[in-house]
């Protein structure tokens, strides 16, 4: 059954995003599987090539405006008059299904899709405004969190169909009170289904920056924001200074970079090493080049989000060392695998304890890592997963 889908998508494209690749599978999935697919997107001036993914989509683009990324106020208002401009154009679209990437207003899109006769699948890569309680941009409980929450709830109540990115997610939505029935979860993939292997000498990211065999580098690669919580990085590596073999490479930019590049000077740190935001293409050789690879969050940040690049880092087969703390599934499934680490993310000497074991250690046998990919992260089969459900087969 051929089914045909509305896709909205409010938040402004942003080439650098980890997410380009998984959002560009799942409408591959859509119309390779004979969907009929229109898409709302959300644009400064008009649609840029890279955001058609090179798919045969029909493509109605939205007007929004830039908004600093830490002004909630203005980033909801922006967010909220897209969200509605959207939901002007949805019943035009005469679909059967709308599928939402949430944002901070999705309950303009939702109710006009409801209000059409459509069924509503709604995709969570974060949870708000939780995210931002966590991220320090709100106090939870106040006044504004509790308007933004209001609006959420309705999106979990009147979506038929609800995608988060891991277990812990689900568990931290039922506890809000959304059915545990209704929610699906699709862990982030990585680039293909198959396992990665780069031999050091081969390696483009160590030639291009002409890296050591001699030294162990706990590489930490992404965004650099309020959520990523580096300072514990620094932290842990002011402790192990005195380890001459162990480097600490920050690759990226974002919203805390110049916080993080003063922490270090302050400190006097000659091991910590920043490195400009990679080409996608990269990846895997920065991630095949690491000793360990560093993912970490602040406390809690796995009920909120799940970085995306942790399929593609586990794709490597190298170990990885993540922040989620005691109680979570992912770290524990982490640990039993074999596969990485996770470490309290308030607590420095465990963070430096950890990577200090590893480098030891110097494993080089990259199956758990791939065993955990492989239960998890598969492109194909969480590709099949998103259109199953999007379109009610599953």
């Amino acid at each position: 059954m051929f089914v045909k889908i509305t896709v909205a998508t409010p938040i402004l494209f942003d080439p650098t995003s980890p997410f380009n690749h998984l959002f560009g599978d799942i409408l591959a999935s859509l119309t390779q599987n004979g969907h009929s697919v229109t898409r709302l997107l959300a644009v400064e001036n008009e649609i840029q090539d890279e955001q058609l993914f090179g798919l045969a989509t029909e493509n109605i683009p939205v007007k929004r405006k830039v908004a600093a990324h830490g002004n909630i106020i203005t980033r909801y208002i922006n967010d909220s008059l897209t969200n509605f401009r959207m939901a002007r154009k949805i019943k035009s679209t005469g679909a059967d299904i709308l599928f939402e990437d949430a944002s901070y207003s999705s309950h303009f899109a939702v109710r006009a899709a409801k209000r059409a006769g459509m069924q509503v699948v709604t995709m969570l890569q974060d949870v708000w405004p939780d995210n931002a309680v966590q991220s320090g941009l709100l106090r939870e409980g106040s006044l504004l969190y509790r308007f933004f929450e209001f609006f959420q709830q309705y999106v979990y109540k009147h979506s038929d169909r609800l995608i988060c990115i891991s277990d812990d997610m689900k568990a931290f939505l039922v506890s809000k009170g959304v059915p545990a029935e209704k929610i699906s979860v699709i862990y982030n993939w990585g680039y293909s289904d198959d396992t990665v292997s780069i031999n050091w000498e081969e390696n483009a990211f160590v030639k291009k920056y002409d890296l050591s065999r001699d030294k162990f580098y706990a590489v930490y690669a992404g965004n650099i924001g309020r959520m990523q919580n580096l300072e514990l990085v620094v932290e842990a590596a002011e402790l192990l200074q005195k380890q001459e073999n162990i480097r600490f490479l920050i690759i990226g930019t974002g919203a805390r970079e110049e916080n993080i590049r003063q922490m270090v000077a302050e400190k006097g740190l000659s091991n910590v090493e920043f490195l400009p935001f990679q080409p996608s293409q990269l990846a895997t050789s920065v991630y095949s080049a690491a000793g360990v690879n560093l993912i970490p969050l602040v406390k809690g940040g796995t009920k909120t989000a799940l970085p995306s690049k942790t399929g593609v880092v586990l794709s490597c087969g190298r170990p990885a060392i993540f922040t989620f703390g005691e109680g979570t599934t992912f770290g524990a499934m982490l640990e039993e695998s074999g596969a990485g680490m996770s470490v309290d993310p308030e607590d420095p000497k465990k963070l430096a304890s950890a990577i200090e074991k590893i480098a030891e250690e110097r494993s080089s046998d990259p199956e758990p890592a791939y065993g955990v990919f492989r239960k998890l992260f598969t492109r194909s089969t969480n590709m099949q997963k998103y259109c199953d459900i999007i379109t009610g087969e599953l």
